[in-house]
């Protein structure tokens, strides 16, 4: 615990949108990175929103029950993130100290499946809404792994990969727990977009500019970069033989 910083315990925790805020600011590693505008708070619930629902559609695409969806929605959100944290040295690692991502992982989880179950149709092998919602979760966790890695004192460099590995992490995981290469590996532009987005907020921070913007600015850089890969099908040189990706 950081001197001074009180971390409230589960049954103390009423969980609204207000509550969420409170917590996240009081917490240690919110200390380090929040604003007053709450800007790292949000990308951070967006960001955990993201991969939880890629989670849910990945597994109701591989057939995997509830819990089996359950889980790998979590693991998807904190995934990441935990691998950070382990690099750099950041014990207890965040979900552990604070366990509201979990709480926003579980939550999602809960009406992911739900929606899953209208009469009206949602195809989960529809893959719009998986890369949407892959992308969306790369750009927020990029921009926050960075910035953690940031204020934990390590340099830019090793900065924006700790950024790369934030955002890519889970996703690696929900791929391999699915049967799928990972994306990151075979699909369109995946992890030069985070790591474009984690130097373009390396560089922002250098500037005068608002702390929204230097926050959304590479989300938008991230999420444009892997939609422009998706339409246009922009792929990095491969080592063998050209196969089609299923991304």
């Amino acid at each position: 615990m950081v001197k001074g910083v009180p971390i409230p315990h589960w049954h103390e925790l009423q969980v609204t949108p207000s509550s969420l805020l409170s917590l996240y600011s009081r917490s240690v590693l919110p200390t380090q990175v929040a604003t007053n505008e709450g800007v790292f708070l949000l990308v951070a619930i967006i960001g955990t929103i993201a991969f939880a629902t890629s989670g849910v559609l990945a597994a109701a695409e591989a057939g995997l029950d509830w819990l089996g969806a359950t889980v790998l929605a979590v693991v998807v959100s904190i995934g990441g993130g935990t691998l950070r944290d382990i690099l750099i040295g950041n014990f207890p690692v965040t979900w552990v100290r604070d366990e509201w991502p979990v709480v926003v992982a579980l939550c999602t989880v809960v009406v992911g499946l739900a929606v899953l179950r209208l009469p009206v149709h949602i195809d989960p092998r529809n893959q719009l809404w998986y890369l949407a919602s892959d992308a969306i979760g790369l750009g927020a966790f990029v921009v926050l792994g960075t910035s953690i890695a940031l204020e934990s004192g390590t340099s830019s460099f090793i900065a924006v990969f700790m950024g790369v590995i934030t955002g890519v992490g889970g996703g690696v995981i929900r791929d391999l727990f699915t049967g799928r290469t990972p994306m990151v590996f075979v699909g369109q532009v995946y992890a030069v977009a985070g790591l474009l987005g984690a130097i373009v907020y390396v560089g922002l921070r250098e500037t005068n500019a608002s702390e929204p913007l230097r926050v959304w600015i590479p989300v938008a850089v991230v999420v444009i970069l892997r939609a422009l890969a998706i339409r246009f099908d922009l792929h990095l040189p491969r080592t063998g033989s050209d196969r089609t990706s299923s991304y």
